[in-house]
């Protein structure tokens, strides 16, 4: 066949009919990118609501009645919202059958941490003693045990371990940051001791009746937000939710998996029309790119012809017409994806406010999976040529040379 191969084919193509040739890499490349950007949001989503829920670490959370839609903003939003109860519902959620584990966390009004570039942010007590949702998520620390006057920042906070910051007035040291999570309740929140944040609040109150320009913290010892419920092996949250409230007047108990099903569905809504579109675009490339190599072997039909008269079999025309038609959309695939991602990481921030608003956890994707994702748009570019191109292909190999070259003069 001498230098009659893929790039040869392609090259003479784009000169010939270069208009028709650059409109088909140029639907490729918006069909690719439109894939590579819907797919890298619905892995990240995915992504961030498996790892939020793995880190909230709890089966169940309870909290005072009425208080259901506040208690998931916060999760889910990071929101910072005010509603409490009296730490004795902890001693009785422990007596209930199928509790393992509990703890408790206690929700204070957002205020300005130096710490944080003056940025407010969600203020959270709970206790050490007991915790199996904040300590073991620490990404970095000082390398000292926690203290009762050090504080653990969400993973969006600007500060590093060791920063001395105030919150209503008193002295706190950053011990440690958590790893990212992609919900504001862990990223964009500031972590301290249950005992401490009392203690903060019985002393800001105090100045401020003196007259010291400092907020007062308004909230009283032993109030508490929610209880964090782990369940027994055997005890499903569902079970423990039922049981829970049977038990206990005036409290709620929320099972996370109902959560993270909340947020399911959530991405269903928002991502169904997506993937509709995409897979329109991706059928009528298709189409389209066997419409324009019917074209093209019905223009070269005595080129084609004149191969298989100087010896070249059914198979080599065959592969020619493929591989042609898999450069060009392969071509497309890597505009696409180079395009596509451009466009995501320069709209990074607004893509992320965006899902915030929306209540959904997002996490932006990391190195490994955007690779992952971007062979997975460039096969399904090249898949579209040379699914699209197969029966062009096909009608090519079937042509008599002497027919051809006849038919085509």
């Amino acid at each position: 066949m001498g230098k009659i191969n893929l790039f040869y084919i392609a090259r003479r193509n784009l000169r010939r009919k270069w208009f028709r040739s650059l409109a088909l890499i140029l639907a490729v490349t918006i069909a690719s990118g439109a894939l590579f950007a819907s797919v890298l949001m619905m892995e990240s989503v995915g992504r961030g609501a498996e790892i939020s829920t793995s880190m909230l670490g709890a089966d169940v959370m309870v909290v005072p009645v009425g208080y259901e839609a506040q208690a998931r903003a916060s999760l889910l939003a990071g929101e910072p919202n005010k509603f409490y109860m009296s730490r004795s519902v902890e001693d009785e959620v422990k007596k209930v059958p199928g509790v393992a584990q509990t703890s408790v966390q206690v929700f204070a009004e957002t205020a300005a941490f130096p710490c944080c570039g003056f940025q407010k942010s969600f203020l959270i007590g709970f206790d050490p003693s007991t915790d199996f949702t904040v300590m073991k998520w620490v990404g970095e620390s000082l390398d000292r045990p926690f203290g009762k006057d050090d504080a653990i920042l969400g993973f969006s906070l600007a500060a590093l371990p060791g920063f001395k910051t105030y919150v209503h007035g008193h002295e706190l040291t950053v011990w440690g940051k958590l790893r990212q999570s992609g919900i504001n309740y862990f990223d964009r929140s500031l972590f301290i001791p249950i005992e401490t944040l009392y203690n903060i609040a019985e002393e800001s109150q105090r100045k401020a009746k003196e007259g010291k320009e400092i907020a007062p913290l308004e909230i009283e010892r032993g109030q508490i937000s929610v209880v964090l419920v782990k369940a027994e092996e055997d005890i499903s949250p569902d079970v423990l939710e039922v049981r829970i409230e049977g038990r206990i007047p005036g409290v709620i108990a929320i099972p996370m998996p109902r959560v993270l099903h909340t947020v399911r569905a959530q991405m269903a809504t928002l991502f169904g029309s997506l993937t509709i579109l995409v897979a329109v675009l991706w059928v009528a490339n298709t189409l389209m790119v066997g419409a324009i190599f019917t074209t093209i072997v019905s223009e070269r039909r005595k080129e084609l012809g004149i191969l298989r008269a100087v010896g070249a079999n059914r198979r080599h025309v065959f592969g020619l017409i493929l591989a042609e038609a898999a450069f060009l959309t392969a071509l497309g695939g890597i505009l696409g994806i180079v395009m596509g991602g451009a466009l995501f990481y320069a709209y990074k921030g607004i893509v992320t406010s965006s899902f915030s608003a929306l209540k959904i956890p997002y996490i932006w994707p990391s190195s490994v999976h955007v690779l992952l994702i971007s062979v997975f748009t460039f096969l399904s570019a090249l898949a579209m040529g040379i699914v699209g191109a197969l029966y062009p292909a096909y009608t090519s190999a079937k042509l008599d040379p002497y027919n051809a070259i006849r038919t085509g003069e």
